[in-house]
Parts: structure tokens; sequence; C-alpha cells
């Protein structure tokens, strides 16, 4: 629609446009300045984009590349944006027992934040605080492994050379969850397209790493912890 073009065009106005400096990630970094500038993004079903895809697998990942160059410029823009991992501490400190291979301490732990968050949501029923409690820390785990392959590869890779119990933290963040995603999905999908999602991830995380040494900005490689619960 007419109004809708005249309100984008002067939201960009505003806003300077595109940044000229951003060959990557201009569009993420107009969207994120329209926001806070309190301007409203939306879907709009009506509106159509032809999109070029890349026609072999050297010019995916190149892509990818790029876009995981574009992190640091981004972060520095907008600070608090680009963490690669954003969970509570409790769930953090829970897969750091895991890993230390603590078990019964993160069952402790696990049960402690159960309590916690039975004090704040009192109105629910036990059972349903502790199955939130229980979802929020399985998606905080989905949330490590995930940025193991997306962001720190290269720090897992060094472990694992060093490290046994390393080693197998990244097996697992490597295999975990394309096995989560085809018991969701009910298909074999995500573990046939495992071998491509690693090498897209690791293209990525390349980007990441080269963009962030350029740019002196590390705030794309480090965890974002909130929520901490009394």
């Amino acid at each position: 629609p007419a109004a809708a073009i005249l309100c984008r065009t002067a939201a960009l106005r505003d806003l300077g446009g595109f940044r000229e400096d951003m060959r990557v990630g201009e569009d993420v970094d107009l969207v994120w300045r329209l926001a806070e500038a309190g301007h409203r993004c939306r879907y709009e079903p009506a509106a159509e984009v032809h999109h070029r895809p890349r026609r072999t697998l050297a010019a995916m990942l190149r892509q990818r590349y790029g876009y995981g160059r574009s992190a640091a410029p981004l972060a520095r823009r907008h600070r608090g944006a680009l963490a690669p991992v954003r969970m509570s501490g409790w769930s953090a400190g829970v897969w750091a027992l895991v890993a230390l291979r603590r078990p019964f301490a993160a069952m402790l732990l696990a049960a402690g934040t159960t309590a916690a968050l039975r004090r704040t949501l009192r109105d629910l029923p036990a059972s349903e605080v502790a199955r939130l409690t229980l979802t929020g820390h399985a998606a905080a785990g989905g949330q490590l492994a995930r940025a193991v392959t997306r962001a720190w590869w290269p720090i897992a890779v060094l472990g694992a050379v060093v490290s046994r119990r390393c080693r197998g933290l990244l097996v697992a963040a490597l295999l975990l969850p394309p096995i989560a995603d085809a018991a969701r999905t009910r298909s074999v999908a995500p573990i046939v397209d495992a071998p491509l999602r690693w090498l897209d991830e690791g293209a990525y995380c390349a980007g990441v790493w080269t963009g962030a040494a350029a740019h002196r900005e590390v705030e794309p490689l480090l965890p974002s912890f909130s929520a901490w619960p009394p």
C-alpha cells in the first residue's frame, strides 16, 4: 500500500537508511534500528520477494561465512543482541555440573530451581512448575549444543584434542540436536542433513571469529546469563 511505502521511506530517512559500511547484515541492522526508534516491523503476506539461492555448496558456504562476519559490527551497534547463548545462570550451572560428571549435584540444583520458581508461580500446580523448569533446562542444553557448533568450534576442537571428556561433549553437541529434531518431527531428515548443517555452521563460525578479530569485538563469542533467582 502507498501509505506503508511512505511510512517506510520516512523511517529510512529518519534513520539514515542502510549503513554504507556494512556489506552484510545491513538488513538486520536496519530492522533493529527501526524497532529501537519505535517503528513496527511486521510480516506482510502480500509482499513478494524473489531471492536467488547460491547454486553450489562452496558458494553457499562463502555466503554463510559472510553472514558470520557481520556478527561483530552488529554487536558493536546493538549491544547485547548477538550473544550465542542467552539463558538463566541456573540452567548454565546445571549443565556445567553435567559436563563435570556430577549428575546428582545437577539434579539437586535443578530441584532447587524448581523450588525457587514455585515461590514465584504460586498459582500454578507444583507439577506444572516442575515441567516448566525441566523444559527450560532442556532448552538451555539445546542452546549450548548449538553454540558449540555455531560459535565455539575452535574452542571445542581444541578441548577435544587435549581432553577425552571434551571429546565426548563435542560428539554429544554434534549428535543430540539432530536426533532431538528427528524425534520432534518424526522424520530422519534432520539426521540425514546433519553433515550439511555442520558445514553450514562451521562456515558461519569461521566468519564470526574472523569478524571478531578484524573488529576487535568479542561479544558475539560470549554467553549472556540472566534470571538469577535468590
